[in-house]
């Protein structure tokens, strides 16, 4: 009796689990969707969201991350897999994929958790294009990478490699802050975090909100989660690799 509802089990188990790879291709459909044509639609109500010019958009962590994981996607659909050096092309892709997708985490957790819930009503935040770069995104580029077939490997250069974009946008916002460029709404920084001249600094304390502690410490946060999902998705993958 108990092997039968094994069995049983074990049966719908596995034909659900061949419903959700075919799922793969649709999500990847949407993940484009979503990213570049989320990002269309922020350039296009950027005015009316109270940025100077619509370009000034795109220097926020939200629209390049976007962006990278869109471009990585459609990349992905249009590789011709089956051609001479294929599957080493499509090696770089995914593990590009596997990177943006910790990138549009970030994205989506930042937003969700900090920046959403005390955002000025001027900033729009539930409106429908920051819903799709900042939630369907990044739920539709998690669940493709956790449901694709492809498997590959992903070593300790993988999961550091995934800290790139987070370094590298924070040097450059940095540098343009440094500089006193405007990013669109008056101010030389596109997140209260790269506020280096705020009341607690880079290394102090405040009780002034939102700067209640120094820049340093929240970069030093945001990376530190940002390596602990890469991480714990790399232990995922793995396993999956594994057991394929």
């Amino acid at each position: 009796m108990r092997r039968g509802v094994f069995v049983y089990f074990h049966a719908v188990l596995s034909k659900l689990y061949a419903m959700t790879k075919k799922l793969t291709l649709p999500l990847k459909y949407l993940t484009v969707f979503s990213s570049l044509g989320g990002v269309a639609l922020s350039l296009v109500f950027a005015r009316q969201d109270g940025y100077s010019h619509w370009s000034k958009r795109l220097l926020y962590f939200t629209a390049q991350s976007n962006i990278w994981i869109g471009v990585t996607f459609l990349l992905i659909l249009l590789s011709p897999f089956k051609k001479k050096n294929a599957e080493r092309w499509a090696a770089r892709l995914y593990l590009l994929k596997y990177i943006f997708t910790v990138c549009i985490t970030m994205t989506g957790l930042i937003f969700c958790c900090l920046l959403a819930p005390f955002a000025d009503e001027n900033y729009h935040p539930w409106k429908v294009y920051n819903l799709l770069t900042h939630v369907f995104t990044p739920a539709f580029a998690i669940t493709d990478l956790f449901l694709d077939e492809r498997r590959v490997t992903i070593g300790i250069k993988g999961i550091l490699l995934s800290l790139t974009p987070f370094l590298a946008y924070s040097f450059i916002a940095s540098v343009l802050g440094f500089v006193q460029t405007d990013f669109g709404r008056g101010v030389p920084y596109p997140y209260f975090i790269f506020n280096y001249t705020s009341p607690a600094g880079v290394f102090g304390f405040s009780n002034v909100h939102p700067f209640y502690v120094g820049s340093f410490y929240w970069l030093i946060l945001f990376g530190g989660i940002t390596l602990v999902t890469a991480y714990l998705y790399a232990l995922r993958l793995n396993k999956k690799r594994r057991a394929a």
